[in-house]
């Protein structure tokens, strides 16, 4: 008698399992921390709806910072920003992809001054309103996001950084514009700035309705 001999078939293993395995470890990284983002926000806006739901009853006299809606619109501008970007990579336009990468970073920083007015804003209802706990949620709500914000600001600085270098040389380009990792490091750029601006417009929804 013939023993038998079993071969394993990796083939066969779980589907979820084998796209897990097919996804970029700097992908599998942003969606980590995507993930993690969510979390983080969703327990400070729990905590922010449960005191406004059972300890103020619906009833406070703060107004929604006018700049929240400028910091919207700023942020909202720079999804056609990170639409180009995956554009000009693929064409080798390597000045053009450090333009848009630029254009973010003037966005974000806008972002950050306009946000900065908002709290401004807040501070000095204080008198008006009386709930410091209110606007201390507000600005840990909205200065989280900023937090984040700035950090894809500091990747898309040393990202405009490292093409200003080669643009001008066409063997580095070539290089760069035909790297696998390179074009995972920007997909996952645009899906974490695309993250944010989504973020901070699902927010400031929530407390336009609120307010």
């Amino acid at each position: 008698m013939k023993p038998s001999h079993q071969k394993t078939d990796v083939s066969t293993g779980s589907p979820v399992i084998k796209r897990i395995e097919k996804i970029h470890p700097f992908k599998m990284i942003n969606y980590l921390i995507i993930s993690a983002s969510c979390l983080l926000f969703a327990f400070i806006i729990f905590l922010f709806i449960k005191y406004i739901a059972f300890e103020l009853d619906g009833e406070y006299a703060l107004r929604l910072p006018r700049f929240f809606v400028v910091s919207t619109l700023i942020l909202f501008s720079s999804f056609y920003y990170t639409s180009r970007v995956k554009e000009f990579y693929e064409n080798d336009q390597i000045s053009m992809l450090r333009r848009m990468l630029s254009r973010i970073l003037i966005v974000g920083l806008l972002y950050f001054m306009s946000q900065s007015v908002a709290w401004i804003e807040l501070l000095n209802s204080h008198d008006a309103s009386g709930d410091s706990r209110l606007i201390s949620y507000l600005i840990i709500l909205s200065g989280t996001h900023l937090l984040f914000t700035i950090g894809g600001m500091v990747i898309a600085a040393i990202l405009f950084y490292r093409y200003m270098l080669i643009e001008d040389d066409p063997v580095k380009t070539l290089i760069v514009t035909t790297n696998p990792t390179e074009k995972a490091r920007l997909e996952i750029y645009r899906s974490y700035w695309n993250f944010i601006t989504v973020l901070w417009i699902v927010i400031f929804l929530m407390l336009l309705f609120i307010f």
